[in-house]
């Protein structure tokens, strides 16, 4: 029987990671069972630009153009670069973020820590 949810997921690792070939990960995937188990989500880190927001979740786009959805709660660990605590408030279009979290069965991500790295600068637009 197939299991699309990893087989899903399977294919959001590898094109997350392109170091990783679909047949190390299926290997390393069937000695450590557990990876797969439906009941257990799979930890999973990314990192790229929020470009949408909604309360308690936001589109991250990375590097190579995928789009990950990331929802956030009173419990996840929100900090600056530098360190210091951040908040919610802090989640703007543009900014660069570093998430560490569960990929669930939808392809969600339910992010544990979220790391503010830098806001791109907006230019102001040019006047006529």
């Amino acid at each position: 029987m197939i299991k699309w949810p990893q087989v899903l997921a399977l294919g959001l690792i590898l094109l997350a990671c392109p170091g990783i070939s679909g047949v190390t990960f299926f290997a390393f995937a069937k000695s450590r069972p557990n990876l797969t188990s439906q009941n257990e989500p799979m930890n999973f880190t990314l990192e790229g630009k929020i470009n949408k927001m909604e309360t308690g979740k936001f589109t991250v786009s990375t590097e190579g153009n995928i789009i990950f959805h990331v929802r956030y709660d009173d419990k996840t660990e929100i900090k600056h670069q530098d360190g210091s605590s951040g908040s919610s408030k802090d989640f703007r279009v543009g900014v660069q973020v570093k998430v560490e979290g569960d990929l669930t069965e939808s392809g969600e991500i339910v992010a544990r820590k979220i790391q503010i790295e830098q806001e791109t600068e907006s230019k102001p637009p040019a006047s006529r």
